[in-house]
């Protein structure tokens, strides 16, 4: 099952929120009270995670038109909710033969559309309209769908605020649920079997004595020691242990963060054996996280946030967070952040309000979390949105193109990792943000910075300051003579004598007074250098030499 859409009125802060869902992981961001929880809260009002309903502890869900409706509404309108799903006969078919069932006609192969409304009055009555593929359902079909998306299991909610379980085993310690599949429950069966007898065998002894105790009655009692029947019933109360170093340790025993990754996981891992267990009466329920990076250094915010994405989209099992980090949102497709804000009528804070993001405005929920102008984030689109976990960062395009030219001629010590991308950042000034240069840095796993010889000296204290150390982590290019602090200050001697004999105007035009005109030149002048580099059909390994160190630094990025 996935939500496409979510449309909310009159509750709560949402007094008319629309909001879509794109791919499989979508990251809610927004200043505090912006209305993310109120949302999640809204998806859960009918989409639930009844098999934990008596284990773990849950906030309230139901709706009282009195204490949830938006109060400086005017008029009394119902609170409407509004779920548009899509459902798959393959990883719904427990929804999907339900709903069809009620369409009283066959549904498409493929997929089916499911609308669903709810509405809640003064009165507190629930009226609910569906919708299937756009056909309007009977009352009485609406109701029947309506009690079979809230009577199952659909929404698993992670707060990181309440992450853990309060089943208590001995010593107080936390205890968790794994749930098993038919088959795994059959063999558990079996083994029971097995163990009842043990246990009727072992406890002969005891079955004797309590027989003598209860002998003192009048009636008379024979005694059998068993395991209760409905002890397994899908699920199984369990302890964590987590190995460091050769040492089991209780999760319990962990750090914050540690343990609410765990538990973030566990949820994936109880949604994925559902969506994969061969069962007709499935239904892929959606995973809901409030603020997965709760408790977890920057560096490993990133790393998370890296690896909720991956698995999203991998196991294709839809994931909605709520975020205060940058390294939580969605970095594939900008689509597929949402970022809330609040109204302000008067000076007084209002409803929530969608801020849409499209393609001039994509850097807004990253600049909204790290409290930077949007034009800072405009040269970094590429980096962001970059799906390599190894990459070098270049001033431009014409540096790329150098490396891969270099790498083309296949020289040994001069070959670019497996793996790695070579994306341009636009010029030395977008590395001076040292806030936004150090969550571009988190988001890989490793990254190498190069940047023209002749900006080293302004550039090394922000170097320090975001971790990198020269050689491993920065690089700066060039040769250390006038004019050739630059990656084409390392080119052959006869490249660069040829290109300038032949154009001597251009380089004439280096010197003009008018800026316009100086940067025209010095852009042709690069580009003929580049195109005279790629049409030397004589270089050798020793005209090479000098992009050696850049080449030796590129090394340690390879995978190990």
């Amino acid at each position: 099952m996935k939500l496409s859409s979510i449309h909310v009125k009159n509750f709560r802060t949402l007094e008319d929120v629309c909001v879509r869902f794109s791919g499989f992981y979508t990251a809610i961001s927004g200043q505090n009270n912006a209305g993310k929880t109120t949302l999640l809260r809204a998806i859960r009002h009918t989409f639930r995670d009844n098999s934990r309903e008596f284990y773990f502890y849950r906030r309230r869900d139901e709706i009282t038109y009195r204490d949830d409706r938006t109060q400086w509404a005017k008029k009394d309108e119902d609170i409407v909710f509004r779920y548009v799903v899509t459902v798959s006969p393959t990883e719904d078919p427990g929804l999907f033969q339900f709903i069809e069932k009620f369409n009283e006609e066959k549904l498409p192969p493929n997929h089916a559309t499911l609308d669903v409304q709810v509405s809640c009055g003064a009165s507190d009555e629930t009226l609910c309209t569906c919708w299937v593929n756009q056909k309007e359902l009977s009352t009485f079909a609406s109701k029947e769908v309506l009690q079979k998306l809230k009577s199952s299991n659909l929404a698993f909610m992670h707060d990181s605020a309440h992450a853990f379980s309060p089943i208590f085993g001995a010593g107080g310690r936390h205890l968790h649920e794994l749930t098993f599949t038919a088959d795994e429950l059959k063999e558990i069966s079996q083994e029971l079997a097995r163990v009842q007898a043990k246990i009727k065998k072992i406890s002969k002894a005891h079955k004797t004595e309590l027989s003598e105790l209860l002998g003192h009655l009048e009636e008379k009692y024979e005694v059998d020691f068993s395991i209760p029947e409905d002890m397994f019933t899908g699920s199984i109360p369990f302890a964590v242990n987590l190995r460091d170093k050769n040492v089991d340790i209780p999760l319990n025993d962990w750090g914050s963060g540690t343990k609410n990754q765990t538990q973030i996981m566990m949820s994936i891992l109880q949604a994925t054996r559902i969506r994969s267990k061969p069962d007709e009466n499935k239904i892929t329920p959606i995973i809901l996280i409030e603020e997965p990076e709760s408790f977890l250094h920057p560096s490993a915010q990133a790393e998370f946030g890296r690896v909720l994405i991956d698995l999203a989209n991998e196991l294709q099992i839809q994931t909605v967070v709520t975020t205060h980090s940058p390294y939580m949102l969605c970095q594939s497709d900008a689509q597929s952040n949402v970022l809330l804000g609040r109204k302000i009528s008067y000076g007084k804070t209002k409803s929530t309000e969608v801020i849409e993001i499209k393609d001039d405005n994509w850097m807004e929920p990253f600049g909204n979390i790290l409290g930077l102008n949007n034009a800072e984030f405009s040269p970094w689109k590429e980096v962001l949105f970059s799906g390599k976990q190894c990459v070098l960062l270049v001033e431009g395009e014409i540096d790329k193109l150098y490396y891969e030219q270099i790498n083309r001629l296949g020289f040994a010590d001069l070959v670019l990792p497996e793996g790695l991308e070579i994306v341009p950042y636009e010029g030395k000034d977008s590395l001076k943000n040292s806030i936004l240069l150090k969550f571009i840095i988190d988001k890989f796993k490793k990254v190498l910075v190069t940047f023209d010889l002749d900006a080293k000296q302004d550039l090394e204290r922000t170097m320090a300051q975001v971790g990198l150390e020269e050689n491993t982590g920065y690089l700066a290019v060039g040769s250390n003579k006038p004019g050739k602090q630059c990656i084409e200050g390392l080119l052959p001697e006869r490249v660069l004598s040829k290109v300038h004999s032949e154009n001597t105007d251009l380089v004439m035009a280096l010197t003009s007074a008018d800026n316009k005109d100086r940067k025209s030149a010095k852009s042709s002048f690069k580009q003929k250098l580049l195109a005279e580099f790629v049409a030397d059909k004589t270089i050798s390994r020793d005209d090479l030499e000098p992009f050696l160190p850049v080449f030796k630094a590129l090394s340690r990025l390879a995978p190990k």
